[in-house]
Formats: C-alpha cells, sequence, structure tokens
C-alpha cells in the first residue's frame, strides 16, 4: 500500500468530519470539558478516558485511537476552529502542515466554516499572548 501524501491525510480527515459531524463535535466537546480541568495534555490516548468520564459515547470511532495521522488533523482543525483548545492540545510538526487546511475544509466540509485562526500555531500564539478571541 503506498504511502499518504499529506494532502492524503488532510482529505481523509476532512471527509470524515463531513461523515461523522456528531462524533466531530463531542470529540471537540471533550477536548472543550478537558481545557475547562486545566489538562495541559489532550492527546489521541486520552480519549476513551475523557468520553468514559463524562458519559460520552464515543465508541463509534476506534480510528481515532488507532489512526496517529486523522487525530492529527482533526486536532488541527479543532484548535483553528476554537483557538481555546490550543491550551490542552498540543502539536509536532507535521507534513500535513504544508496543506491549506482551511482551503481543504472549505471544499469538502463546508464552505461557510469560519476559522478564528488560519493555523495551530496561531492559534497557540493566541493562547499565549490571552487573545479575547481564543477565549
Amino acid at each position: 500500500m503506498a504511502s499518504m501524501t499529506p494532502r492524503d491525510k488532510v482529505d481523509r480527515a476532512c471527509l470524515w468530519v463531513r461523515d461523522n459531524p456528531r462524533l466531530f463535535r463531542r470529540l471537540m466537546r471533550l477536548a472543550h470539558i478537558e481545557a475547562e480541568r486545566g489538562n495541559t495534555c489532550f492527546q489521541r490516548d486520552n480519549i476513551y478516558d475523557a468520553a468514559r468520564r463524562c458519559g460520552f459515547a464515543i465508541t463509534d470511532s476506534r480510528e481515532l485511537r488507532r489512526d496517529h495521522n486523522l487525530y492529527s488533523v482533526l486536532a488541527r482543525y479543532m484548535v483553528m476552529l476554537r483557538p481555546k483548545l490550543a491550551r490542552c492540545i498540543n502539536f509536532r510538526k507535521s507534513d500535513v502542515d504544508d496543506v491549506d487546511l482551511v482551503e481543504r475544509w472549505h471544499e469538502l466540509v463546508n464552505p461557510q466554516t469560519t476559522f478564528l485562526a488560519e493555523s495551530w500555531r496561531e492559534a497557540k500564539k493566541a493562547v499565549e499572548l490571552e487573545d479575547v478571541s481564543a477565549a
């Protein structure tokens, strides 16, 4: 099997969101709860524990636990949509950082979506500066 290009990874994540909007909203809600709790490290491996603690059924999305590439892109979108989540979601450099995430989302998920940050770096910076829009 050929390895996925960065754009393939982004497109796969966008299609996952388009096909699983409810699960994506649940994942974002879990991240919000963890940020409110002061958790500074909400990563892929924490999803199920956080879901169980909050009483959320998230067993439909086992691929989140197995697929680091999927979670990596979804996490970027979550902080771009809600910069506050950069308080609890951390990032490493990834090849997907060179893809225009906003463009791909608008093309594959919803052209009307407003992103409060253009990248995870911008979201992280807003949180560090305590920018009101990041709250």
